[in-house]
């Protein structure tokens, strides 16, 4: 598909109708616009940093495909290989290699899909060495194949702690779960406590959990982050609930392709409802 975007069209009535922009070209972005345009009236431009769709989903999905297939028959337009870095006056900044300009919109979807908890999100205190590491990014270095860990942590029991954990057991890897509740997936679990301190210079070797006088140390290689999903939101201006002329298409509890896809068409049918058409 070409990168590149749709110039504004005329309605029948020769008006010009509005033009909404979609930021983040994953399940939730693509069902969220596809809807969008379903609606008519609205000229939908779909914009994602990367240069394919399907978010983490990946792009060579075939419900990605089918995702992306389905946008492009109702005229989505797209937008790939350009970062969203500032919403205000209803513009939006966009940053690309040997390119940065506004693209005007009467109303912007954020769609930046969901993060992990960060340790300052989880009150981890301690030192920062290296070996601290998102789910996300831990699920990404693990798809090698290799084996990275011998003694894995993983703190909390988000969509990414299963997959996570079968990889590491999988190559021979220990994993203890901690703050998790009593997951199947691991081969020790152990209470979440009052507070978790990370130990290591360098390197991580030791989290440490602390519960009001018992405190219990846990010998690791790599302390992975899997508590969440919180929303992942990055735009300047499009930050917080409440933000000028912006909707979030982040669903917190859907899994999967079809059901992130599902939610997204659901919040923008809601927005059409509610607000009549008029961005």
């Amino acid at each position: 598909m070409r990168a590149g975007h749709r110039a504004p069209h005329r309605a029948r009535d020769g008006g010009v109708v509005s033009r909404l922009l979609v930021v983040g070209a994953g399940p939730s972005g693509l069902g969220c616009a596809t809807e969008l345009a379903r609606s008519g009236g609205h000229d939908v431009l779909l914009i994602d940093r990367v240069p394919v769709a399907g978010g983490e989903s990946g792009w060579d999905e075939p419900e990605v495909r089918d995702l992306v297939r389905a946008a492009t028959d109702t005229g989505v337009g797209f937008r790939f290989g350009a970062a969203a870095a500032v919403w205000t006056d209803r513009r939006l900044l966009l940053t690309a290699p040997g390119e940065i300009r506004w693209v005007e919109g009467d109303h912007l979807f954020y769609a930046g899909g969901l993060r992990p908890a960060t340790a300052s999100d989880l009150n981890i205190v301690g030192e920062r060495p290296a070996g601290v590491l998102p789910a996300t990014v831990a699920d990404h270095l693990l798809s090698t194949g290799v084996r990275l860990w011998k003694r894995a942590v993983v703190v909390g029991d988000g969509p990414w702690a299963p997959h996570i954990a079968e990889r590491i057991r999988g190559a021979g890897g220990h994993v203890a779960a901690v703050g998790a509740g009593s997951p199947t997936w691991a081969d020790q679990v152990v209470a979440g406590g009052t507070g978790l301190e990370v130990l290591g210079r360098e390197r991580v070797h030791t989290l440490r959990v602390v519960d009001g006088t018992r405190v219990r140390d846990l010998v690791c290689d790599v302390v992975i982050l899997a508590a969440g999903p919180l929303p992942n939101r990055n735009v300047d201006g499009a930050l917080a609930e409440g933000a000028p002329h912006v909707t979030f298409v982040q669903p917190l509890d859907a899994r999967g392709i079809a059901p992130r896809a599902q939610a997204g068409r659901a919040i923008a049918a809601h927005w059409s409802r509610t607000n009549g058409g008029n961005p």
